[in-house]
């Protein structure tokens, strides 16, 4: 068994000619929310062991407050591949994974992590048949437990949605 959290980078300032899609930062709000999620996944078991961002700054001011928050050591992982990738890019960064990793955490951008989710999950946990059909908001995050030995099996519907956090809640 493997286990995907997939992030939504928190709210980031908006988008103007003067500032890079890439370079856009987090809001006050962002980073209250992002603390917010660092609570949720501070309690969510297993643990993080790598954690995946895209290079932009929101996925990193993110990925950094959920990396000097948890209570396990997270080693994070600054990937450009990430930034605005497809879930078939998606797709075929996590297969090429460590297979020794057991618990991964993404942290990207929309449409590439909601399109992951609905390609990966093939069942739901008790209460989260209605996650994937509502925005993947900023600060959102899923676990997907995925009914694999090694990263290279990841495939279309191998995935039961076990968990969700809703930062506007």
């Amino acid at each position: 068994m493997k286990y995907l959290y997939i992030i939504r980078h928190a709210k980031a300032e908006a988008s103007t000619n003067e500032i890079n899609d890439h370079d856009r930062r987090l809001t006050n709000k962002g980073i209250e929310r992002a603390n917010n999620l660092n609570s949720w996944l501070k309690n969510k078991n297993p643990n993080i062991e790598v954690l995946f961002t895209s290079s932009s700054i929101r996925t990193l001011q993110t990925a950094d407050i959920i990396c000097n928050v948890i209570i396990s050591p997270i080693k994070k992982i600054v990937d450009k591949k990430l930034y605005a990738a497809s879930e078939e890019n998606l797709i075929d960064y996590i297969s090429f994974l460590d297979e020794n990793l057991t618990t991964i955490g993404i942290v990207g951008h929309q449409p590439g992590l909601q399109e992951l989710a609905f390609t990966l999950v093939g069942s739901y946990a008790e209460g989260c048949d209605k996650v994937l059909n509502s925005n993947f908001s900023t600060s959102n995050a899923i676990l997907i437990l995925l009914n694999i030995k090694r990263w290279d099996q990841i495939s279309p519907r191998v995935g039961v949605l076990a968990d969700y956090f809703d930062s506007k809640n």
